[in-house]
């Protein structure tokens, strides 16, 4: 016999002895799927106690019809007059009542001039005046 002969034995019975022990590994681990399955199955068969429940509670009857009463009046005044402030929409009345400034805004090519409001006189939703001051305007600046 020679070397290579016996080289070959050898390596056959290391790879034999490598299969069976991959062998017995799957199978092992095959077994271990099993075993868990088994129980799985066990445990989802088994009779699990009831979820606990709120206690029932005694019907109670309706509230008896009486006639209702309040404290005081909820509905606000239509014109409280407390200074709450300006009431929307604001409406100009009358046209003629504006102030205007002396000088006006020239045109950019210097031709015309246009009026500029010195002062607004309008009435809000409640009839209250309401009085608007505009400012005038600075010399253009070349």
């Amino acid at each position: 016999m020679s070397a290579t002969d016996d080289r070959r034995r050898r390596l056959q019975g290391n790879l034999e002895g490598r299969r069976s022990g991959i062998q017995n590994n799957l199978t092992a681990r095959q077994q271990s799927m099993a075993d868990r399955l088994v129980q799985t199955l066990a445990d989802n068969l088994t009779e699990r106690k009831p979820p606990p429940t709120l206690r029932r509670e005694e019907p109670r009857g309706a509230i008896a019809a009486g006639r209702g009463r309040v404290e005081r009046n909820y509905e606000p005044e239509r014109n409280p007059g407390s200074g709450g402030g300006i009431a929307s929409p604001l409406e100009e009345v009358n046209y003629g009542s504006r102030l205007y400034h002396t000088n006006g805004i020239p045109s950019t090519d210097g031709l015309f001039v246009y009026p500029l409001l010195s002062r607004l006189l309008l009435e809000d939703a409640d009839g209250a005046p309401v009085e608007i001051y505009l400012a005038g305007t600075s010399a253009p600046t070349p």
